[in-house]
């Protein structure tokens, strides 16, 4: 597994629409190039599948599993012998919130998958974190 904690002053509600709307993430994340709602249509939320493609990552498709408004979603992507599961969290405490980011991969090449992008999924996940903090801070003195 993959996790990362990262506290911030932040109250929940400031993080959690830059969090939720995955649909824009590719503005602000680095660490993503685009993302497509497999069906437009369709609200966000449990049920909803995005396309997102990273560098040097192949494409994948997620379809969030659970989803809890102001604190996080969980999502799944499968591939021959692997699940990943991605979940994004704001924990709300009494100086701010904590963001954390975890990705767990299960099944027969879960463990072969780990070696090979683990360092680079730690990478990805520390950015995205620091990332979710500076645009929703950055959001919050532009109102």
């Amino acid at each position: 597994m993959t996790e990362v904690t990262r506290p911030t002053d932040l109250p929940s509600d400031a993080l959690w629409p830059v969090l939720a709307d995955v649909r824009h993430w590719a503005d602000w994340l680095t660490t993503v190039d685009a993302v497509r709602a497999v069906d437009p249509d369709r609200p966000d939320g449990v049920g909803a599948s995005y396309a997102v493609d990273q560098p040097r990552l192949r494409r994948a498709t997620w379809t969030v599993t659970a989803w809890e408004p102001g604190r996080g979603f969980t999502w799944e992507s499968r591939s021959p012998g692997v699940t990943s599961t991605g979940s994004h969290e704001l924990l709300a405490g009494p100086e701010g919130t904590t963001i954390r980011l975890a990705l767990v991969w299960t099944g027969p090449l879960a463990g072969l998958v780990r070696r090979a992008l683990g360092a680079r999924a730690r990478d990805y996940v520390t950015r995205e974190a620091e990332a979710l903090e500076a645009t929703a801070r950055a959001r919050s003195t532009d109102a």
